[in-house]
């Protein structure tokens, strides 16, 4: 007990000491060479910065300022509960405002403070961190040919705001001096080894900011030679650091994050965090929990011009994804459904016009939801028209974790937990499903002119073959009965009216499960498999609402829902294993936290696939 208390007192006195002496600091120059007195650059900004401060900006003058990055970069941030604030500028002719608009509406803010490397300079992130930490880390997520504008190391709960960044895509430093060899990384957090401390970068927030776009014409930025995009190889890189050789230490690799690009939870302005992005490599992570919530991907302020970077520079400049997990966990795309905030949190990803990837995962992906996103549609929810070739998510892996894609329909902003999906291809994985350990549910989206590749249904295809999943779909439904594996197929029966919805559906493997069926408006696009345009409602078979008792067989009631005389419907079928319900884990102050109610204790339980199937009988009985 004495030594608790001990320990607990100093805790408060640290943090009462880092309180009183945290100060701002106010850069009034563009200058980095500049030491002068009554001049306060960047780079003598973070050379003086300590744990609380907060760096801010003044620099006189009308328009944007652009700061040009350092020979050799600005010096790597190691301190904690920092802030950098672009929207601090707030000089005649030249204030910064954060924006103030939807998500579904033209981005307002004006950025006033350019962080630029367009000059080549920035800093080798493996040498900064050895030097400052006197060790030579043998398994540095970092190398020194992976270069920063902004690098930090250890630093805990940072906030980068309000900025526009600039950058070479390829850049150099005296530690790697060849930029053919080099990748500009504009904002690296790098994390200490797990046998030196425990220093993760927890509690990153990047928001705000734009990355690519000119801030004064809110166009796409060139380098001089005017084909270049002045956007960085990748703009926000995290990554884990392995066990630094101690003897006897386990071989362990520690992970960054907590990590948040836009929106926060709980955000008390959200539509001031909305980054935009012209990229081809947007966030390249590893760890959790991630959250990447409020950010256009691919598309210019104004919500409707496409920044394709599959196209400009002749593609020269595509990467892996908007956004890449390595290993991650508890990562959370778009919306997390509390309640708070839902309209503002979904993310609009552009196009490629010549193929692309939005999402990326390699290795396990653990527990994802991706949520109230756009996917292929402007601000006005009308398509890019670049084609069906965009991949949605690539490298998906259904044998790792438990992934969400829509609505978890728990009553809290089911509708604003649907994703809208236009000419996209879907879940692009590597395997198979294997077990029940693991499942995908797709409910309540929007999909318009999509598809899903070979081997990784669903959420689309007929399932009749291991190509279209039907070995996947054997774990959650039984296919031993009289018509063989065409009993998987989710069928709107002949007597379908406005008011009567009747068919068929996959009977369960174990009676433990639950099946439930969601009726869309199909999508009648020329040519595309079977998929709901617009969500109308859910039903459980076998339930009260169920007047048809034979398993796998269901009719309902749907005088309630509307619909009009000639809609063509769509049903999906999705098998429920019996277990606790979630509600997607919230971040905040380093916290995770997970709701389950009822059911078994183990997630492994929760739920299982959902499937698209053949339809298309049009509601004209009534």
């Amino acid at each position: 007990m004495k030594r608790a208390l001990v320990y607990f007192l100093g805790t408060i006195l640290i943090a009462t000491i880092i309180t009183a002496h945290a100060k701002t600091i106010v850069v009034n120059t563009v200058n980095n060479a500049d030491f002068s007195a009554g001049q306060t650059n960047l780079v003598y900004a973070l050379q003086i910065l300590a744990d609380g401060d907060t760096i801010n900006f003044a620099i006189p003058g009308a328009g944007v300022r652009t700061i040009d990055t350092p020979a050799d970069g600005y010096p790597l941030i190691t301190k904690n509960n920092i802030i950098i604030d672009g929207y601090s500028q707030q000089q005649v002719g030249s204030s910064a405002t954060p924006n103030t608009a939807s998500l579904h509406d033209t981005n307002n803010a004006h950025l006033m403070i350019c962080l630029s490397s367009t000059n080549g300079n920035a800093l080798s992130m493996y040498s900064a961190v050895t030097n400052f930490a006197k060790i030579d880390y043998p398994n540095l997520g970092f190398g020194d040919s992976e270069q920063a504008i902004l690098g930090f190391f250890r630093a805990t709960n940072v906030w980068i705001k309000g900025l526009a960044f600039l950058a070479a895509p390829q850049t150099a430093t005296s530690q790697s001096p060849n930029p053919s060899q080099n990748l500009c990384k504009s904002i690296c957090f790098a994390v200490d080894a797990p046998d030196v401390s425990n220093l993760a970068c927890q509690d990153f927030h990047v928001s705000g900011c734009w990355f690519g776009v000119e801030p004064t014409t809110r166009q796409v930025a060139f380098m001089s030679d005017g084909v270049t995009v002045a956007s960085p190889a990748i703009c926000v890189a995290t990554y884990g650091t392995g066990t630094n050789g101690t003897p006897g230490f386990p071989n362990i690799e520690t992970m960054p994050g907590p990590g948040t690009i836009g929106v926060a939870a709980g955000s008390a302005n959200p539509r001031a965090e909305f980054n935009v992005f012209v990229t081809g490599y947007g966030f390249d992570s590893q760890g959790g929990p991630l959250r990447v919530s409020g950010n256009f991907w691919g598309v210019l302020p104004d919500g409707t011009t496409l920044a394709d970077i599959s196209v400009l520079n002749g593609g020269a400049q595509e990467g892996d994804a908007f956004v890449e997990f390595g290993g991650s966990h508890d990562i959370l795309i778009g919306t997390d459904g509390d309640g708070v905030n839902d309209a503002d949190e979904g993310n609009l990803f552009g196009a490629y016009a010549s193929g692309g990837v939005d999402v990326y995962f390699y290795g396990s992906q653990g527990t994802t939801v991706i949520a109230g996103n756009t996917f292929g549609v402007d601000i006005h929810g009308v398509s890019f028209g670049v084609g069906q070739i965009t991949k949605l998510v690539h490298h998906f892996n259904r044998d790792n974790g438990q992934v969400r894609f829509g609505s978890d329909f728990n009553g809290v902003s089911d509708a604003l937990e649907a994703n809208t999906v236009v000419d996209s291809t879907l879940f692009d994985s590597d395997s198979g499903q294997t077990t029940k350990a693991h499942w995908v549910s797709v409910r309540g989206n929007s999909f318009v002119n999509s598809s899903a590749p070979s081997f990784t249904r669903p959420p689309i295809g007929d399932g009749q073959s291991s190509v279209e999943g039907l070995d996947t779909y054997t774990n959650f439904i039984d296919i031993s009965g009289v018509n063989g594996t065409l009993d998987i197929i989710p069928v709107v029966g002949t007597g379908t009216s406005t008011t009567s919805l009747t068919g068929t559906c996959g009977k369960r493997a174990s009676l433990s499960m639950r099946v439930v069926i969601d009726l869309y408006e199909a999508d009648t696009t020329s040519g595309v498999p079977p998929q709901g345009k617009k969500w109308l409602g859910r039903f459980l078979e076998n339930s009260a609402a169920d007047s048809n008792p034979a398993e796998g067989a269901f009719t309902f009631n749907i005088a309630s829902l509307g619909i009009a005389h000639g809609t063509p419907v769509t049903i999906a079928a999705t098998y429920i294993i019996d277990g606790p319900t979630i509600t997607l884990a919230s971040h905040a102050a380093g916290n995770t936290t997970v709701t389950m109610t009822g059911g078994h204790a183990a997630l492994r339980y929760l739920w299982g696939i959902d499937h698209y199937r053949r339809l298309h009988l049009r509601c004209d009985h009534g």
